[in-house]
């Protein structure tokens, strides 16, 4: 039976962070190199956005090209994880990187803005199934809890590197090049990503189990879909949507009910759930899934509209604006840099999480009091308070799952925490788009600037991006010009508002979390973990080890800085093991 042993603290850099071979690093490159063009998408299409619909005219639509990529995503995500889990997750990656860069060539050439929604929504069938088994495989990679923390680092820097460059290419490329250009930038990344990960990544174990819960798949994406389609549309007038009590939004949420319902009783009997219940009955799994939820909705529901109101309302370029949010990015990687570093030598995962949940609550609540006359550096400083509250939330997410999930269940435990974001984001950003777009076209309908302009203008007006064409402003008298500033300020600080509600929510959670201590280096206060068959596994003083430990359930551990003796499971005591210097 495996048992546990403290150190001496002689050296526990040697015992805890043994020298990484060449190929796992390789093997770390590549899986970086994929995640880094999925998060270059995320940031490059941003700036631009309003120049899209300006130019494939759908203002409408204009949350939908970002919510259609989170919806295939967050579907994709369970069952991707699943797959990764049954089969493996080399050529997983494989496939999901191949079908993203196709997606990303399909979205260059959208004719129409109905067409990009599309290519759009098969871009992220391939960001799913890559963030899922990207992380689970750098889990696998680095097994020990120290180690992996350090290395962790990397990936998000290759996080920070895309989104840093991301949003001042797109910029550039929008202004000198055409936005498709956004979009094509994705295929020599993509390509370079794909060797690598055919070279150098490891396959990866596989369960041996071949039965995939299609039933599953086809409810949990028939739910989302249907809510999705329920927040879109909800609110608006036809034909472009439906009013909230009406009956086909009311059909919507209930047949949406329906399938969640259906997907929990098909979970709870098939023989391979995609995403096993049995983990939400702990309490780690359980908060941090319903944490990433409200994470989801502030991480995409600041930057999406933040664009639009910096180039409409404050005359900023596409190029511009792009400068303007990159001190969101840079915030959040330095962030997530110092948080990574913290959790490796303190081990304590919690304390990080309440930090960056009160950078959320400061961010958003200064962003909700932005106005016309706001100056582009209050939005630079407050983005900044966004971008320190994002960063530790992340990694110390992940790292919770990643030492609270057996191995077994580590592909479709972190996909559940990346569902959960990606149902927040996906649900929160439909919601907040649909609010930002009735309430500027409530707002501009009733100004009292417009009731003298014709009914061909006042069409013109219902998508204010038009305004970014100096020739069409000119045609507009300044009272009405402004009145659309006005509109459009007004709109988008309600959607701030909500995301300042999310972020209270978020702090409240988070301080129920329960408190997670990662095996460290520090001198005095490391468990080695020692046994036949143990290897280099992570210790937390969580209610579980990882599988390796012999399958026994540390209810509690009790570590003496000079005594060679653990109390475990309930008080029994192992036997006494010496230590190497």
């Amino acid at each position: 039976m495996a048992q546990l042993t403290p150190s001496t603290g002689q050296n526990p850099s040697s015992e805890l962070l043994p020298k990484v071979p060449k190929k796992t690093i390789l093997s770390l490159s590549a899986i970086i190199l994929c995640l880094f063009v999925s998060a270059l998408d995320q940031t490059i299409v941003h700036p631009a956005m309003p120049k899209i619909v300006e130019e494939l005219q759908g203002f409408s639509l204009f949350a939908w090209v970002t919510t259609a990529y989170l919806l295939t995503s967050t579907a994709t995500i369970p069952i991707a994880g699943k797959l990764g889990d049954l089969f493996g997750r080399k050529w997983v990656l494989v496939s999901a990187v191949f079908i993203f860069v196709l997606g990303s060539v399909l979205s260059g050439a959208a004719p129409s803005i109905v067409w990009l929604v599309i290519f759009r929504g098969l871009q992220g069938i391939g960001a799913g199934a890559i963030q899922t088994n990207a992380f689970a495989m750098i889990a696998e990679i680095f097994p020990n809890s120290a180690q992996r923390s350090r290395w962790q680092t990397l990936v998000t820097a290759s996080f920070g590197l895309a989104t840093v460059v991301g949003p001042v290419i797109g910029g550039y490329i929008t202004d000198h090049m055409s936005w498709r250009w956004a979009f094509y930038v994705n295929l020599p990344v993509g390509a370079v990503a794909i060797t690598a990960l055919v070279i150098y990544l490891p396959r990866s174990t596989a369960t041996g189990r071949r039965k995939i819960d299609w039933w599953g798949a086809t409810t949990i994406i028939g739910a989302v879909v249907t809510l999705l389609l329920a927040v879109t549309w909800g609110g608006q007038t036809e034909p472009k949507g439906y009013a909230w009590d009406s009956p086909q939004i009311l059909g919507l949420l209930a047949t949406s009910l329906l399938l969640a319902a259906l997907f929990i009783f098909i979970e709870s009997r098939v023989a391979e759930p995609i995403l096993p219940l049995p983990l939400f009955k702990d309490q780690t799994v359980r908060l941090v899934s319903i944490f990433s939820f409200m994470v989801g909705g502030i991480m995409l529901g600041v930057p999406l509209f933040i664009p639009l109101l910096l180039q409409v309302v404050h005359d900023q370029t596409a190029s511009s604006s792009g400068a303007i949010m990159m001190p969101l990015v840079l915030s959040q990687v330095f962030a997530s840099i110092i948080t990574s570093q913290f959790i490796a030598r303190i081990g304590l995962v919690k304390v990080p999480i309440i930090c960056g949940s009160l950078f959320c609550i400061l961010g958003t609540g200064l962003l909700a009091t932005l106005n016309v006359n706001s100056s582009p550096w209050q939005v630079t400083l407050y983005l900044v308070f966004i971008g320190f509250g994002i960063g530790p939330l992340l990694p110390g997410m992940t790292i919770a799952i990643q030492e609270t999930v057996v191995r077994k269940n580590l592909g479709v435990g972190i996909a559940a925490i990346q569902f959960f974001r990606a149902i927040g984001s996906t649900v929160i950003v439909a919601i907040i788009g649909s609010i930002v777009t009735n309430g500027y076209i409530s707002s501009i309908n009733g100004a009292p600037a417009i009731k003298n302009i014709s009914p061909t203008q006042l069409e013109v007006l219902q998508e204010p991006q038009n305004l970014l064409d100096q020739k069409v402003a000119g045609n507009f008298p300044p009272d009405v010009v402004g009145a659309v500033h006005l509109a459009l300020s007004g709109a988008v600080n309600f959607g701030f508002f909500i995301c300042l509600g999310l972020a209270l929510l978020a702090l409240f959670i988070s301080l129920f979390l329960p408190t997670i201590q990662v095996l460290t280096g520090r001198k005095g206060k490391t468990l080695v973990p020692t046994g036949p068959g143990v290897g280099n596994l992570p210790v937390t003083n969580g209610p579980r080890l990882q599988e390796g430990l012999a399958k026994v359930a540390l209810e509690e551990v009790i570590v003496e800085e000079k005594s060679p003796l653990l109390t475990i499971n309930k008080g029994a005591v192992p036997e006494e093991k010496p230590v190497k210097s």
